[in-house]
């Protein structure tokens, strides 16, 4: 099957490809675009890479995700600070802003976001209906994912929530290989 011509935006995937296994970091990676500032730098979660419980990573994000025993996963090789991606019955009156500039951001997908473990978590109560912690994420500078993309070092295909919470991400990347996928 044909590569997707789908550009790297919020609410994309990038699969890496077979030809990739041989990559210490990225293999079989699985990422969900989660920003694109305009100036060009992207962000991303890579969702298949569980990296411990909660309960050892990161204390306060008991407070968004209160299971002890919950799977907390490594986001990508940039930073160390933990950040939850969460899925709620609704959005309405949460904002999620650049914290530099405090620019307003869109969420990746509808009713899907992320939220820094810092955050009061009263907005997000009774609101939440799946969410993972991540620490680190995978950021790219301006053009440096678009130029990765037409080299092959990624498929891009939409993502969906069922990709995002699914109890078994081992089986994500096989999942979404082209010649797996349905087009």
């Amino acid at each position: 099957m044909a590569t997707s011509r789908l550009a790297p935006a919020p609410g994309t995937l990038l699969v890496a490809p077979a030809t990739e296994d041989d990559d210490p970091v990225f293999a079989r990676a699985v990422i969900l675009i989660v920003d694109r500032e305009p100036n060009g730098i992207t962000a991303g979660l890579v969702l298949n890479r569980p990296s411990g419980h909660i309960a050892e990573t990161s204390a306060r994000a008991l407070l968004f995700i209160p299971d002890l025993k919950a799977q907390a996963f490594w986001g990508g090789p940039m930073g160390s600070d933990p950040a939850i991606l969460a899925h709620f019955s609704a959005s309405h009156g949460l904002e999620w802003f650049h914290l530099a500039k405090r620019q307003e951001r869109p969420f990746p997908l509808a009713n899907v976001g992320v939220i820094a473990v810092a955050e009061h978590p009263e907005p997000f109560e009774g609101r939440i209906l799946h969410a993972r912690l991540y620490v680190g994420l995978c950021v790219w500078g301006a053009g440096q994912l678009e130029s990765e993309v037409e080299s092959g070092a990624w498929d891009v295909t939409q993502a969906a929530v069922d990709h995002l919470f699914r109890p078994d991400t081992a089986t994500l990347w096989p999942d979404l290989q082209p010649s797996t996928r349905e087009e």
